[in-house]
C-alpha cells in the first residue's frame, strides 16, 4: 500500500451546517394544510398542495431500528408506513451477526454469569465512553437492555448463548462480564448470515403481520415542519416522481449514520474518512446520513460525532495470528489484543494514521485464508500488500528506523521470554518473531459503521440547536447520537440501541395526539 497522506480539511461543521440549512424553508411554513389527498386553497410556503399517503406514524429507513419501531407502533394502535431508500429491508442490521448487549438475563444465567446488573452495565459503557455519551441516554440504554431481550424474545428471536468483550486496558475487569447475546437456538452454533435469519427476518414478518406498510425504494428527501405543530410529514420519491407522506402524529428517523458519505466525514468525522479512503466500510451504501441532513435541515442539533465501528484489518496480533503493530517510528503503540475498537482508534491515532504488522515466517505457514489472504500470501507479496525481507531491509521498504525496528522486535521477543509483556499487557499472542523471512502489512480500518448523529432526549425526541424538542420529531439508532463514545464500546451496542430507542421512539410517537 501507498504511504498515506494527509488531506486538508475543506468543509467545517459550521459551513456543513450552513450548506445543509439552505434548503431548510422549503419543507417549512405556515397556515392550515390541505386536507389529505384533496386540492384545496393554496397550502403555505412549502407545504403540499394535497398529501400522497397517510398514517399515524411515518418511519424513515427500513433497518433494525425501523422495523422495531414499526412493531411497536403498531402494537400502540397506530397506523404505520415506512419508507425504505432500498430495494430491500434491513439495512446494515441485515449484514451484522445481530449480536446484542444486555444484562441480567436468563441466557447470560445458562452461561454461569452470575450477578451483573443494568448498573454494571452502564458503568461499562459510560467508562468506554471517555465523557463523550448523554450519561441520561447510556442509562436509558442499560437499564432497558433486560426487558428488550425479552421482547425480543416475545417476537420470536432466540438466543444460542453470551461472550465477551477483549481487553480495554484502563477497564475494571469486574465490568467487563459476558453480555454479549448471539442469535440463534439455545446451545445451536450459529450459521453466517444469523443476523438476518434470526432478527431482521423475525421481526420484519411481526411488523408486516400487525398491519405495518412498507414502501421500498422510496427515498425520503425532506421533513415537513410547520411552525407551530411541529413536524407533519415526509417528503419523498417514488417511481422518480414526487411524494408526500403525512404523519397524522409523528415522524421517526431510523436513517442509520453517514456511513458512505465523504463530505460529511470530513466535516464530522475523520476516522470515519480514513476508514472509506483506507480502508473497508462493510455496511449498506445507503447509510448516507439522509436522516441527519434532513433534520439538520429543520434545525436539529447533533451529538456524539466522531469515531467508528472500527475493527483493525489484517487481523495479526493476538492469539490466533500473533504478531506486533509498530508505528512510522518503528514502536508500538498499543495492546493488539485489546478490544478492536480501541485498538484501531490507536491505530487512526498515529501520526499520519500509519501503523504495520510486523509477523515472521511462523504466522504466514499458517496460511492467509483466515485474513481473507492467500493461502500461501504469495498474491499479497506480489501485489505489496505484504513486503517481506530481513527486518533491516523491510524497514528501509517502510521508511522505518531500522535500528529502533529491530530494537522493538528485540524487547518483544525478551518480553515472551519473560512470559510477560512490560509495555501494554498483552496476554494473548506471545509468541517470538524470530523465525526469518519477516513480512509486514499497513493496517487499516475494516469498518462497520460511524458514530454520531441527531440529538435526542431519552423519549427518543429530537431537539434543536437551543436544547429544545422538534415537536413530532424522533429518532433512534445510529441516526441519532450521544450514545457511545470515540470508540465502539463492543459487539451488540448498536443492535441495542436499535432496540430501545426504536421502541422508545415507537411508543411515545404513537401516543401523540393527531394534529388535525
Amino acid at each position: 500500500m501507498t504511504e498515506e497522506k494527509e488531506r486538508p480539511i475543506k468543509v467545517s461543521r459550521r459551513d456543513f451546517v450552513k450548506g445543509a440549512a439552505v434548503g431548510a424553508g422549503l419543507l417549512t411554513g405556515a397556515g392550515a394544510l390541505a386536507s389529505c389527498g384533496t386540492a384545496a386553497a393554496p397550502a403555505a410556503p412549502g407545504m403540499p398542495a394535497k398529501w400522497d399517503k397517510e398514517a399515524d406514524v411515518v418511519i424513515v429507513g427500513a433497518g433494525g431500528t425501523g422495523i422495531v419501531a414499526a412493531i411497536e407502533a403498531a402494537d400502540g394502535g397506530a397506523s404505520v408506513v415506512v419508507l425504505e431508500k432500498a430495494a430491500i429491508v434491513g439495512g446494515t442490521t441485515s449484514l451484522s451477526g445481530a449480536v446484542i448487549q444486555a444484562s441480567n438475563t436468563e441466557f447470560q444465567r445458562a452461561a454461569g454469569v452470575e450477578g451483573d446488573t443494568p448498573e454494571r452495565h452502564y458503568q461499562y459503557w459510560i467508562t468506554a465512553a471517555e465523557g463523550q455519551a448523554d450519561p441520561d441516554l447510556v442509562k436509558v440504554l442499560a437499564d432497558n437492555a433486560p426487558s428488550n431481550i425479552q421482547w425480543l424474545v416475545d417476537q420470536g428471536v432466540e438466543y444460542a448463548g453470551v461472550y465477551g468483550v477483549d481487553p480495554i486496558p484502563y477497564m475494571d475487569p469486574e465490568l467487563m462480564v459476558s453480555r454479549i447475546h448471539i442469535p440463534g437456538p439455545p446451545g445451536s452454533q450459529p450459521a453466517p448470515g444469523a443476523g438476518e435469519q434470526y432478527h431482521i427476518r423475525i421481526l420484519y414478518q411481526v411488523a408486516q403481520d400487525k398491519g405495518a406498510e412498507f414502501l421500498l425504494e422510496t427515498p425520503a428527501t425532506g421533513l415537513v415542519r410547520d411552525p407551530e405543530k411541529g413536524v407533519l410529514g415526509v417528503k419523498a420519491e417514488s417511481g422518480g416522481e414526487e411524494m408526500y407522506v403525512k404523519a397524522n402524529k409523528a415522524v421517526i428517523l431510523a436513517t442509520s449514520s453517514f456511513d458512505h458519505n465523504e463530505e460529511m466525514a470530513r466535516a464530522f468525522s475523520l476516522q470515519q474518512l480514513w476508514a472509506m479512503e483506507k480502508g473497508i466500510v462493510a455496511t449498506v451504501p445507503t447509510d448516507t446520513g439522509d436522516g441527519i441532513k434532513m433534520a439538520m435541515e429543520i434545525g436539529a442539533d447533533l451529538a456524539g460525532m466522531g469515531g467508528t465501528i472500527g475493527v483493525p484489518s489484517p487481523g495479526i496480533g493476538g492469539a490466533a495470528a500473533p504478531g506486533i503493530w509498530v508505528n512510522k517510528y518503528g514502536q508500538r503503540f498499543v495492546n493488539e489484543a485489546a478490544h478492536y475498537a480501541f485498538a484501531s482508534r490507536a491505530v487512526f491515532n498515529q501520526e499520519q494514521h500509519l501503523a504495520w504488522v510486523i509477523f515472521d515466517e511462523k504466522v504466514k505457514e499458517q496460511g492467509g485464508a483466515p485474513l481473507g489472504w492467500s493461502d500461501d500470501l504469495s498474491e499479497e507479496i506480489a501485489s505489496g500488500v505484504v513486503k517481506t525481507g530481513p527486518l533491516s531491509a523491510l524497514a528501509q521498504l517502510l521508511g522505518l528506523n531500522g535500528a529502533e525496528l529491530e530494537a522493538t522486535v528485540e524487547k518483544w521477543n525478551e518480553d515472551v521470554a519473560g512470559g510477560e509483556d512490560t509495555l501494554f499487557g498483552k496476554a494473548a499472542g506471545l509468541q517470538a518473531i524470530d523465525q526469518g523471512p519477516y513480512y509486514a502489512a499497513q493496517m487499516m480500518e475494516w469498518n462497520l459503521g460511524s458514530h454520531g448523529g441527531v440529538r435526542i432526549n431519552t423519549s427518543a425526541q429530537v431537539l434543536d440547536v437551543h436544547g429544545e424538542v422538534i415537536p413530532r420529531l424522533y429518532a433512534g439508532g445510529m441516526v441519532a447520537g450521544g450514545i457511545v463514545g470515540p470508540y465502539y464500546p463492543g459487539s451488540g451496542t448498536a443492535i441495542c440501541s436499535t432496540v430501545c430507542f426504536g421502541r422508545i421512539a415507537a411508543q411515545k410517537a404513537s401516543a401523540e395526539e393527531a394534529w388535525e
